[in-house]
């Protein structure tokens, strides 16, 4: 029986060839990219589920919320967190270990290379399992500053894995080059992971001071902070471990009192600092509400770009059955007699049913195999979009074949289901008597409801498109509030007492115009907070409450080469000779002096409205009187989606790490030379590390671009087989509109009546589906925008709407019209002959 049934299906699909191939190439594109968004949504949703122990394993973040100012939250913490809270909550925590990164050269053979190293606590591999492959995990950590790597290091510096006992030179930890010994070597982590781990050093807690803010710290958050939860314990059980510890035994509870004061009474150190554990396996994709404007250690992922596209996997999925229902339903009356005949000589309603539903799921298997060898063809494509290396290796991955043959199953039933159940209800007295099958009503109005809904489908995600690109273009449209164009950013943190030498040999060459040095350049900002006290009463006569404010160190060409200018006082000058920060001596009482500008959102916070107000007023830090010289415009130092911040800007040099070169040439690459000349002069030992802040500022939305790119494609590829089947349904409609195409001309209609008759009898679907789609699309891409604090003006998505509709419009007529004209062009004595 289901050998008959696979020998019909594969009859009727070559004989209603044109049919067969719409809705196969329809399924193919739908498969195609149900395929590609599976498997960067299994990538997404898969990252650390391969760890031991992943689901007890579980990292701390930070939130700071401080009264009138917006919450400082990130996935760091402080340095002396993951001790305290361990020796605490040993009821929950088994152990904990924590990371520190940081950038270094590996001087090997001659030559430098940047590289990214972690130095982590002795208790790392009890915490991270990770599989050696050379070396004992035992004792791969016998002695501080024991070195272990990946496999993939130990290939590129010493083209083996085998690399036990070997050494390292790293410059510089301690402000030295030290040389260290490996001692083991791990298999390089999979793509899916947060962790960004090449070289693991065995912390020396000696390297750091006892005032640093790394380790010994309670406030300054630069380490990452693991913990492995005993057996059965939850993540919420030491949540709360660590909210009461907080509010009664942590250190914060004192810090409180001096902050507040008598204000402190009945306050709870969680109401400003609070502290939150989170699965190691959630992080990628739920990180991203306690990072706030800092990154993980690599790119985060979206949860709600996952749901997004796999909605739109769904749809474009939905939108290829609905065409197959439509042309099935259509040619109804094509197979009515086949129907009659089945049932006369003896078919049941379920076996003629299932005749059918074997067909489409037959289909459906042909459109599959197509969509696996189309899906093989563009991933590299798809791969360059998303920054991903994903790979479709179907034998090798029986889950992801198991999954595409269920998908395959359901596209097919719910595909056919409809059809069958219509096609196997016709009764064979009827059918045979009238010679055909009439089309009721019913089921005309039905498979319109269905045009409707896959046009609909189709117009929406047109408008989230453009939507996307509006905004993706309008934020780097946005005037950031100095030059960025013509700039290039050198890190120089590695040139040591080298940098004013450096700076000076840079300004020589013609085509650099200004060379400014800072503690980092835009899209930089490592979010640095200090509380910054009024010492003077504001421009109301009130004191202020001590206040937390962003600040940056930078020299006096900063500020004049980026083009800002100040609205009150003046920038930094050193012929002044007050402005720079300087260290106070060890034992000293007496307080330093120096200098400071501020931005208009600070002018604000300080209680002040006109920026010559607060010129000459006072701002107390712990060991410095910094006096306002200079107020300038609010500027967007990071992407605008994080919005502005009240900041401070000082001259302190031991804190310049980047050098802002100013340039004007179009021989980009020939000043690259140059400028590499000059680094390798007087930083033989070092590689260069620089790059183009343009090429910087439109890293930060490269979300936004892979998200409009992706929406883009999945977009046209819907269109395109709602168009399928709109052609398909369009031809089958004018073959059997022949006769009354024919009587009509005879009548005296034009080729061009008859061409309006049917294409206005296609728009009126499509009309409707606009009508359907703008509400929706509107709700959501309103509540999308919401998410930037600056956006598109929403008035603009009223004529996005409205153009949308007019390219579906005449898309729809452009399908039906040639179909329409080709049988408006034949003579009517054919027409009318036509049966």
């Amino acid at each position: 029986m289901f050998k008959n049934y696979l020998i019909t299906a594969w009859r009727n699909i070559l004989k209603n060839g044109v049919f067969s191939v719409i809705n196969i190439f329809g399924l193919t594109l739908a498969l195609m990219s149900c395929i590609l968004i599976m498997l960067f949504v299994r990538e997404e949703s898969g990252y650390d589920q391969w760890l031991t122990d992943h689901d007890r394993i579980v990292r701390m973040h930070t939130a700071y919320t401080m009264p009138n100012q917006p919450p400082f939250l990130t996935v760091r913490s402080a340095g002396r967190m993951m001790e305290a809270i361990r020796d605490f909550a040993q009821n929950e925590i088994e152990t904990g270990t924590r990371i520190i990164q940081y950038g270094t050269t590996i001087q090997h053979q001659g030559n430098g290379f940047s590289e990214q190293a972690s130095m982590v606590d002795a208790s790392f591999f009890d915490v991270f399992d990770l599989p050696f492959i050379h070396g004992d995990i035992s004792n791969a950590f016998a002695k501080p500053m024991d070195l272990v790597i990946t496999e993939e290091m130990a290939q590129k510096y010493f083209g083996k894995t085998d690399v036990v006992g070997e050494t390292l030179t790293f410059c510089c930890l301690d402000s030295q080059t030290i040389t260290l010994k490996v001692t083991g070597v791990i298999q390089s982590l999979p793509e899916a992971s947060h962790l960004d781990i090449n070289f693991l050093v065995y912390l020396n807690p000696a390297l750091f001071g006892e005032n640093d803010n790394t380790l010994n710290t309670w406030t300054s958050l630069n380490v990452y902070t693991y913990f492995k939860l005993n057996k059965g314990v939850p993540p919420s059980q030491l949540r709360e471990r660590i909210y009461y510890w907080l509010n009664n035994e942590s250190p914060f509870v004192d810090l409180l009192k001096q902050f507040l004061g008598e204000k402190a009474e009945g306050k709870k150190v969680t109401e400003f600092t609070n502290l939150n554990v989170m699965p190691v396996a959630d992080l990628h994709l739920e990180a991203k509400k306690d990072a706030g404007n800092l990154g993980d250690m690599t790119p985060m992922g979206d949860k709600t770009m996952i749901q997004t596209f796999s909605l739109v996997a769904f749809l474009v999925l939905v939108i290829a059955c609905i065409n197959f229902m439509n042309l099935a339903t259509a040619k109804a009356s094509k197979r009515a007699k086949e129907v009659a005949m089945r049932k006369v000589l003896g078919a049941s309603r379920k076996q003629v049913a299932m005749q059918f539903l074997s067909e489409a799921i037959a289909i459906v298997f042909i459109a599959l195999i197509l969509a696996i060898a189309f899906a093989e063809l563009v991933l590299p494509i798809y791969n360059d979009i998303i920054g991903k290396q994903l790979h479709l290796a179907l034998f090798n991955d029986p889950t992801l074949f198991a999954a595409l043959i269920m998908v395959a199953l359901i596209v097919g039933i719910g595909a056919g289901i409809y059809p069958a159940l219509y096609l196997s209800k016709f009764l064979p007295g009827h059918i045979l008597q009238a010679s055909k099958s009439s089309e009721s009503a019913k089921s005309s109005k039905f498979r319109n409801i269905l045009v409707v809904g896959q046009f609909s489908a189709s117009i929406i995600l047109v408008i989230a498109t453009l939507v996307v690109y509006g905004q993706t273009l309008y934020t780097n449209a946005v005037d950031v509030g100095y030059r960025y164009h013509d700039k290039l950013v050198l890190n120089v943190r590695a040139a040591g007492d080298q940098v004013d030498a450096l700076k000076q040999e840079l300004l020589r060459l013609p085509e650099v115009k200004a060379v400014a040095l800072s503690s980092e350049s835009p899209t930089q900002d490592n979010e640095n907070n200090r509380q910054f006290t009024l010492v003077d009463v504001n421009e109301m006569g009130q004191k202020v409450e001590p206040l937390f404010f962003n600040y940056h160190h930078m020299d006096e060409d900063f500020f004049p080469s980026y083009g800002v200018k100040p609205i009150a006082g003046r920038l930094f000058d050193k012929t002044y000779g007050t402005d720079e920060v300087k260290p106070i001596e060890t034992g000293s009482e007496e307080r330093g002096r120096a200098s400071v500008i501020i931005n208009q959102t600070a002018l604000g916070k300080l209680g002040f409205t006109k920026a010559e107000n607060a010129i000459g007023k006072t701002l107390a830090t712990q060991s410095h009187d910094l006096t306002i010289i200079g107020v300038i415009p609010d500027i967007h130092f990071r992407s605008i989606k994080f919005g502005i911040r009240a900041s401070v800007y000082m001259l302190n040099p031991r804190r310049f790490s980047v050098a802002n070169i100013t340039f004007d040439t179009n021989d980009t690459a020939a000043l690259m030379q140059d400028v590499e000349q000059i680094w390798k002069k007087h930083v033989s030992m070092q590689p260069i590390n620089s790059e183009f802040l343009s090429e910087m500022m439109l890293a930060q939305y490269q979300d936004e671009i892979t998200t409009a790119q992706l929406f883009l494609v999945f977009s046209i590829l819907a269109i395109i087989v709602a168009c399928l089947g709109l052609y398909g349904l369009s031809a089958f409609t004018v073959e059997r509109k022949t006769k009354e195409i024919g009587i009509r001309k005879v009548m005296g209609a034009s080729m061009m009546d008859i061409i309006k008759l049917l294409v206005w009898q296609f728009s009126k679907p499509v009309l409707l589906a606009n009508l359907v789609a703008w509400p929706i699309a509107l709700y959501f891409m309103l509540d999308w925008l919401q998410t930037f604090p600056y956006r598109i003006d929403y008035w603009w998505l009223l004529p996005i709407c409205i153009m949308v509709g007019v390219i579906s419009l005449l898309i729809a007529w452009g399908t039906v019209a040639g179909n329409a004209a080709k049988v408006a062009r034949r003579n009517p004595v054919h027409a009318l002959r036509y049966e």
